[in-house]
């Protein structure tokens, strides 16, 4: 096993500076996120975010029963033929799609194909969701991330999804091993969290899984 790297990464230039003003209007508390972190392992860089407060709009796709998942491919396709009605996109250069209550058994999961944005009343039929500050855990996809991935959780890349680089996260960070970071999964407890991809137009795409300190 590769000793992991530890690399600090400067917070950018979009962040709050310490002189902020401690009062500030809502639309500027959201969306806004620090790199408080980053750990490169085997050549994959994982960044380690402090993200406000955010608001996601877009489609809203349930699975109708509990065994069932929700039509990605008609969310997807509802994104795409709509994303132009949402309103004052902070993203609108990428493409996110929310896993929803996927590592919640007891409520059907459901998908979200959206942008974040700086408002919440949007135009009739656009579903927003609100995510309570949280860390998240980033992973971009690379051949590397890939190689790690098959290697640590034996999962290929499926090619029209990044899904196993959530468990190639949660395995690192999350579970008991050889790694023993202190995080634990933040997602899928109402708060509005849960993993996501991101798919930009530049070509770029990662992943984010929202997580907490343990204790």
């Amino acid at each position: 096993m590769s000793v992991p790297v530890r690399k600090m990464e400067q917070s950018p230039e979009s962040y709050a500076p310490k002189s902020r003003p401690v009062i500030i209007s809502m639309a500027e508390e959201l969306c806004t996120e620090k790199i408080l972190d980053t750990i490169v392992i085997e050549g994959v860089e994982f960044t380690i975010i402090e993200k406000a407060k955010t608001l996601y709009a877009g489609s809203y796709f349930v699975a109708p029963d509990l065994n069932s998942e929700p039509d990605v491919e008609a969310s997807c396709q509802w994104f795409q033929d709509n994303r132009g009605q949402i309103v004052d996109s902070v993203t609108p250069d990428r493409m996110i799609c929310i896993s929803i209550d996927y590592a919640t058994p007891e409520r059907p999961c459901a998908i979200l194909h959206g942008q974040e944005t700086r408002n919440a009343n949007q135009p009739k039929g656009i579903h927003v969701i609100e995510a309570e500050p949280t860390l998240l855990i980033k992973v971009r996809s690379t051949d590397e991330a890939w190689a790690l991935t098959k290697k640590i959780t034996g999962e290929e890349n499926p090619q029209w999804h990044m899904a196993p680089l959530f468990g190639l996260i949660r395995r690192i960070f999350c579970e008991d091993g050889p790694y023993h970071y202190n995080y634990e999964f933040n997602g899928g407890n109402g708060k509005g969290n849960d993993e996501m991809e991101y798919y930009c137009y530049s070509g770029e795409s990662y992943v984010t899984v929202p997580v907490k300190k343990k204790g």
